[in-house]
């Protein structure tokens, strides 16, 4: 028997006219609205979770990695979606506001639509294990001002070894935590670019005629004040 209708992605009609989603830059808008739909296509009705690869997400759009994650780091921003670090991959909870045909996404309508996830009681349904780490704040950070995958990694690289370690013990960013490291071990042993300023400040300073200059300086600052000390003595004694 033939289905009544083929299988459909079902977006709803006032997501564009949405605060929360309105809040996203145009430059981002775009990108966000291809992984939300992505999402929205492996989503359970259920449980409002789904966990596909950033491949398979890159293969349905034609994204690139950092421009997956720039985009998931709006809606998780804007509390469309919330996502969790699992060992292999990442699970994704959908907002069940912007589900389609989910009851709690009605209920949720008949409210003020200014009201936050958290005030409704369907918060306990939205998945709020998006905790923000340091490593989450970099990567946004470096992501916010347009960086790529290499400057996250050369940013991520600044922190202390024992840092990366643990956030790859805690699964926090893994994947960009050990190559990070990686390139903290390239960088042993490599030459640092001094500024200009810094090195003509420290060769003025150790010159020949400079320090010369500074202690016939105080010669004279010296002999001035045993001078004036003498004089004010005299003065006493008149």
């Amino acid at each position: 028997m033939k289905q009544k209708y083929d299988p459909h992605i079902r977006v709803r009609f006032d997501l564009f006219d949405d605060p929360q989603f309105r809040t996203i830059p145009n430059k981002h808008k775009a990108h966000c609205l291809c992984v939300l739909i992505c999402l929205l296509k492996f989503v359970n009705n259920k449980t409002l979770q789904c966990y596909p690869r950033k491949a398979t997400i890159s293969s349905m759009t034609g994204l690139s990695y950092s421009t997956i994650y720039r985009a998931t780091i709006w809606l998780i921003r804007v509390k469309i979606v919330s996502k969790k670090r699992l060992p292999s991959t990442l699970l994704y909870t959908i907002n069940p506001k912007y589900i389609v045909g989910n009851r709690v996404s009605s209920h949720i309508d008949n409210r003020d639509r200014s009201v936050g996830l958290s005030d409704v009681s369907a918060g306990s349904l939205y998945n709020r294990t998006n905790t923000i780490t340091t490593i989450d704040k970099l990567i946004k950070e470096v992501v916010d001002k347009g960086g790529d995958q290499f400057k996250v990694i050369s940013t991520l690289a600044t922190l202390p070894a024992d840092t990366l370690k643990k956030a790859i013990i805690d699964k926090d960013n893994p994947y960009y935590c050990s190559l990070a490291i990686k390139e903290q071990s390239r960088n042993v042993g490599k030459l640092v670019d001094i500024p200009r300023n810094i090195i003509d400040n420290v060769r003025k300073k150790t010159h020949f005629g400079y320090q010369k200059a500074i202690h016939k300086r105080r010669d004279l600052d010296g002999r001035k004040a045993k001078t004036e000390s003498f004089l004010s003595e005299l003065n006493k004694k008149k």
